[in-house]
């Protein structure tokens, strides 16, 4: 959820919740603004008519009298203030009216006097005015949200433009990233963070790629002068058994060690996509090509190997394609046992291989991470089927693996990719 929606939904919430307090609140200050105005008119004709009636020894004519009683010396009655309905002839309905009963000496007779104050109109006041600040306060929660929204795409436009640039950024591309300014203090110092971590993540990209071309072009002399020497002394004469072995033990090293290390530039120049081709690869035939090229290791396993393959072409890098299936043909090959199977098919949807094999030590999730094995008695580097993951990655593809009881079966997935 964007934080701007967020923010404005905690604000309507809270506006929601106090609008009927607002608004009955000010229903009642109306109300009693209203009211005290009606009272201060009846109060002041009250005062009216006891200042007559003290001067004249009369009551006053008024018109706001509406009942005169007369009542015993000894009756008291605190003046007070009634709300009633009375019955309006020429109407034909009931008018409410605001009284006021008190008590006046008119000569030698004490009098209960009531006088009326109609509310017709205090009430209609009372509505029109509840309605127009009802109005006003809703006229002014709407321009304060039209406001808000008008400042916010102002002070945001520029965060959010900014955010779809780094989203397009690819460092790979060499394509520098211009922030826009938008004048507010946090963002600015937002940009200026992000720009000093872009230019940090280029160097040390810059550096770490050629890192990795210098130690696998340095690496790789010494260990062929190291191979060839290593052949020259076992192709000696003059060696024991025992230095012998171990002059085969450190050959066997040096090889191992040449091919970590142009596996692991192999994954390095991967994920810095260096591989950028996009060919449409005829699969068949790629795969085809590659059992050719290990007939002779499947001969010599005495292996079974059936493959059904259809006509299927994919989008990518023809390097990156051909090690993709070379490793898992070569996997297949390599973890099988003599006189075991390999069963391939090829369609629009996936490529599936199974071969026998030993029971896996590793756990599954665990094999496709670097240098893992399935058994650590193999030879292998454990770095086939991390390469494979990350070619996987680069293309949308999918790679699952399953076993059961020494049958293992490898997955990929196109994921619509095959035309």
């Amino acid at each position: 959820m964007k934080l701007l929606t967020r923010t404005n939904r905690f604000y309507l919430i809270f506006i929601l919740l106090l609008s009927p307090i607002m608004i009955a609140v000010d229903y009642y200050i109306i109300r009693y603004f209203v009211y005290t105005e009606v009272n201060d008119i009846l109060k002041h004709e009250s005062e009216r008519i006891i200042s007559y009636a003290e001067s004249e020894n009369a009551l006053l004519p008024s018109s706001y009298i509406d009942n005169t009683l007369q009542v015993k010396e000894t009756y008291q009655l605190a003046p007070s203030f009634r709300d009633t309905l009375i019955f309006d002839s020429h109407f034909n309905k009931l008018i409410p009216y605001r009284k006021f009963d008190f008590v006046v000496q008119v000569g030698d007779e004490k009098m209960k006097v009531t006088v009326k104050h109609i509310l017709l109109e205090a009430k209609k006041l009372i509505l029109w005015l509840f309605l127009s600040t009802v109005f006003i306060l809703a006229l002014m929660l709407v321009g304060l949200f039209l406001i808000n929204q008008k400042i916010s795409s102002w002070a945001w436009g520029p965060f959010y433009r900014n955010l779809s640039k780094l989203k397009k950024y690819d460092i790979t591309q060499k394509n520098r990233v211009h922030l826009e300014a938008s004048g507010i203090s946090e963002f600015e110092a937002l940009n200026q963070v992000i720009s000093s971590l872009m230019n940090q993540v280029e160097n040390d990209f810059q550096n770490l790629k050629e890192f990795n071309e210098n130690i696998s072009h340095e690496m790789q002399t010494p260990l062929a002068i190291i191979r060839n020497k290593m052949v020259l002394l076992l192709e000696s004469q003059s060696l024991k058994e025992k230095e012998f072995q171990w002059v085969q033990a450190a050959y066997q090293e040096v090889n191992k060690l040449s091919k970590i290390g142009k596996s692991l530039t192999l994954i390095s120049r991967i994920e810095n996509q260096e591989f950028t081709r996009m060919d449409s690869i005829d699969l068949r035939a790629t795969i085809d090509n590659i059992i050719g090229n290990m007939e002779e290791i499947v001969q010599f396993k005495k292996l079974e190997m059936t493959a059904k393959l259809d006509q299927v072409k994919v989008k990518c890098d023809p390097i990156l394609a051909n090690i993709l299936f070379t490793n898992l043909i070569k996997n297949a090959i390599q973890h099988n046992r003599e006189g075991g199977y390999i069963r391939m098919q090829l369609n629009e949807e996936k490529f599936e291989i199974e071969n026998s094999g030993q029971v896996l030590n590793t756990g599954t999730a665990q094999l496709f991470h670097r240098f893992q094995k399935g058994n650590t008695a193999t030879d292998s580097l454990g770095l086939g089927l991390a390469i494979n993951q990350r070619i996987c990655e680069i293309y949308g593809f999918k790679l699952d693996y399953t076993h059961q009881d020494g049958q293992h079966i490898f997955s990929l997935f196109f994921r619509n990719q095959a035309e």
